[in-house]
């Protein structure tokens, strides 16, 4: 059912969004024309925003994708199922990103000696982290966990699958900071990710496909 959004909530943390564009400001003299965006797996920059849209575009567009997050999931007929840590977790996940994106941003273009592909995997490793916690405490909803036809058809099945994905979450999560630290690049290192990511997601979605047919 229709719930009210908490709409001082909601103001704050999406101003919180929008913070960077103010830490940006305060530097803009010091800014390249040409802001790098983004970065390889190498550490090196492939895709640079002027400065004069640069410092208003990440932060507006995060901004953007947290009011619709908050707007689906306060709208979700089975809300009631999202646990209230992962509901504050949804309100806080897209501005940290923001923050912190913008801050690596921020710095890696004033110039900063560090891996910016390093720190962005601790970053992710922690989500993930964070995320594989909360997992089992969700019941039932359409926007939160694995939304499969098992899943969403069978409560027992929902909460054995998302106790095993919480571990997995963890563990990828895990894994994603030790690779941040490990002298891994290139094509080892997207592979091992992606074989990582993949493993969260396909042995819980086989293991619900298991329980269903178990069940049936």
């Amino acid at each position: 059912m229709k719930t009210t959004i908490n709409k001082a909530y909601l103001a704050a943390t999406t101003f919180i969004c929008l913070i960077p564009i103010a830490m940006y400001l305060l530097v803009y003299d010091r800014l390249p024309e040409n802001m790098a965006q983004q970065w390889g797996i190498d550490g090196s920059a492939n895709w640079s925003m002027s400065r004069q849209w640069a410092i208003f575009v990440l932060p507006a567009l995060l901004a953007i994708v947290h009011i619709f997050v908050i707007f689906v999931t306060h709208n979700d007929p089975k809300r009631s199922g999202t646990s209230k840590a992962m509901q504050h977790f949804i309100y806080w996940i897209i501005p940290v990103t923001s923050l912190f994106t913008n801050i690596v941003v921020l710095f890696a273009n004033l110039g900063a000696d560090f891996d910016v592909g390093a720190v962005t995997l601790v970053f992710v490793g922690l989500i993930f982290f964070v995320v594989g916690n909360y997992l089992p405490k969700n019941r039932q909803n359409y926007t939160v966990g694995l939304r499969l036809p098992w899943t969403l058809n069978d409560a027992d099945n929902w909460n054995k699958t998302h106790r095993l994905a919480g571990w997995l979450f963890m563990i990828c999560g895990a894994i994603f900071i030790l690779v941040a630290v490990l002298p891994l690049s290139g094509t080892a290192l997207i592979i091992l990710l992606a074989a990582t990511i993949g493993f969260c997601v396909v042995v819980p979605s086989v293991y619900s496909f298991v329980l269903h047919k178990r069940a049936r």
